[in-house]
């Protein structure tokens, strides 16, 4: 008599995270900057740009830690120049439900359910719908 042969949902799957494939992610990490959350990545040239000007003028750290410290909290008051941006995030300060270690989940592959590149380990997840 032939047994059922059950296939492990992709919820139950490492890469799997809110129905996206972190595979290629994990095999190379940072390279596709298509999938870096935009609203980090224009804090980040804030940033750098705000280092480069601290450095032209030769702040003193302190100052310039200051300084810093009021242009992050009014970036941050601007709101979010992202279409994808959903309320709800508990992965840093962006508190988007699509911003996951510095990824926009959005932006990520939709995970296929069962792929050839299964690993188990991941948290079962449920659906939306569930």
């Amino acid at each position: 008599m032939p047994r059922n042969i059950s296939t492990l949902p992709g919820t139950a799957c490492r890469f799997h995270v809110q129905g996206r494939c972190l595979y290629e992610e994990r095999l190379n990490p940072g390279y596709n900057r298509q999938w870096r959350c935009r609203v980090l990545l224009r804090w980040e040239r804030a940033y750098d740009t705000f280092l480069t000007q601290a450095d032209n003028f030769v702040m003193e750290p302190e100052t310039a830690v200051g300084i810093w410290e009021n242009r992050l909290r009014r970036i941050m008051n601007q709101g979010h120049d992202c279409p994808d941006f959903q309320p709800g995030g508990t992965d840093g300060a962006i508190g988007c439900r699509h911003v996951h270690g510095g990824l926009c989940l959005a932006a990520l592959p939709p995970c296929p359910g069962q792929c050839p590149r299964f690993e188990p380990g991941g948290t079962p997840q449920r659906s939306p719908s569930e």
